[in-house]
């Protein structure tokens, strides 16, 4: 028997159990592999302190949008970090959409500071160099990050998440976009109607390369 997959959108209630989730889906992920290389510091520092990720996961819950799943209401097996690029759209919750531009980017920085320590620097390189590929002139939500729990993975909670959040904001009219850090996770992409958008984002000292993904023209 399968299991039920629910879906929401995060509240202030669920940035614990979504900071676990992250913590735990993010041990051997590329990008995170990349920013801490050593594994059992990334393992101290992520996976065990899953609450130095709860500031990151609140400022997105405030600004963005987390969208989680579980298959009980206590339980987060995986989560998804949505960034809006519109200022005046109102798909997202504003209770503090007044912050100024200088204010969220302080906020990054400070989680940054929270979950990678030393490392803070190279994820500030991952965010510019992602930032400066993003499609311009056009508002769209970006997928941040997505994570599932190791021991959850391989049941449909990925595609969950993201037909979730894909059938919200296809209502808006406005596409999504995001970068796959590996062959699997853009071949769920794909699946789900994104395509590559350009060349890839090689990140430097011989880091992972991320696939820019966009739906289509017409898709």
């Amino acid at each position: 028997m399968s299991e039920t997959i629910t879906v929401w959108r995060a509240g202030r209630d669920d940035i614990a159990g979504a900071a676990a989730a992250f913590a735990a889906a993010s041990e051997g992920e590329a990008v995170i592999t990349w920013v801490i290389p050593d594994q059992d510091e990334r393992r101290e520092r992520i996976v065990r302190d899953p609450e130095a990720a709860e500031p990151w996961i609140g400022a997105v819950v405030a600004t963005g949008e987390v969208v989680v799943a579980g298959t009980r209401p206590d339980e987060i097996t995986g989560v998804s970090l949505w960034e809006d690029t519109d200022p005046t759209s109102t798909t997202g919750d504003r209770s503090m959409a007044a912050a100024s531009q200088d204010e969220a980017d302080a906020a990054v920085a400070a989680a940054f500071e929270a979950v990678y320590g030393p490392h803070a620097p190279r994820m500030a390189t991952v965010r510019r160099m992602t930032e400066e590929r993003h499609p311009a002139g056009e508002p769209h939500w970006y997928l941040q990050q997505m994570g599932v729990r190791p021991d959850h993975r391989g049941r449909g909670v990925g595609g969950a998440l993201l037909r979730h959040q894909l059938a919200r904001i296809d209502e808006a009219g406005r596409p999504a976009y995001l970068e796959a850090s590996s062959p699997r996770a853009a071949a769920l992409y794909e699946r789900h109607g994104f395509r590559a958008l350009g060349e890839p984002i090689v990140l430097p000292e011989e880091g992972p390369r991320l696939r820019p993904m966009w739906p289509p023209v017409g898709g």
